[in-house]
């Protein structure tokens, strides 16, 4: 199975609690959701690989997770409220040719794209003027990485 496709059916498993004290440690976490077939893991900031505040929490049964993102986190007197893992829906974009469906690591061309002109230059070296804008995949009048963009749409 693709890992793409498995990722998608993995976020039904999944729920995110944040703004968790660095202080409480993971086993606490597992304690108060004793019985529940799961695994939690504290996220690591992925620069300075440094513990952060979000617990990632993954269960065996879906419907766990779901009671689970109703009810939220207690631990001791703290309560935390519990997300879902959701699946990023916008589509993959090369940060290098400003192309859809391919990341930087498979880039053919190689050549950086201004998102702000569509010129063969770093966004940092543009001279061209705020107001003249231009993708480099549909010619509109937005930079490259928005929303805007019919090959975005």
């Amino acid at each position: 199975m693709p890992r793409s496709i498995q990722r998608v059916k993995e976020t039904g498993n999944i729920a995110f609690v944040k703004t968790v004290d660095i202080e409480i440690p993971e086993g606490r976490i597992t304690e108060a959701l004793k019985n529940m077939g799961l695994d939690v893991i504290r996220l690591t900031n992925k620069v300075r690989k440094v513990p952060t505040s979000t617990i990632k929490i993954t269960f065996k049964d879906p419907q766990n997770r779901n009671t689970f993102v109703h009810t939220g986190l207690q631990v001791d007197s703290m309560h935390f409220i519990a997300e879902p893992a959701i699946q990023n829906t916008k589509p993959v974009q090369c940060y290098i040719c400003l192309k859809y469906n391919h990341v930087s690591k498979y880039c053919k061309t190689k050549q950086q794209i201004c998102a702000r002109c569509g010129v063969n230059h770093h966004i940092d070296h543009c001279t061209a003027a705020s107001d003249l804008l231009k993708c480099c995949d549909c010619k509109g009048n937005h930079l490259a990485i928005s929303n805007d963009c019919s090959f975005y749409k």
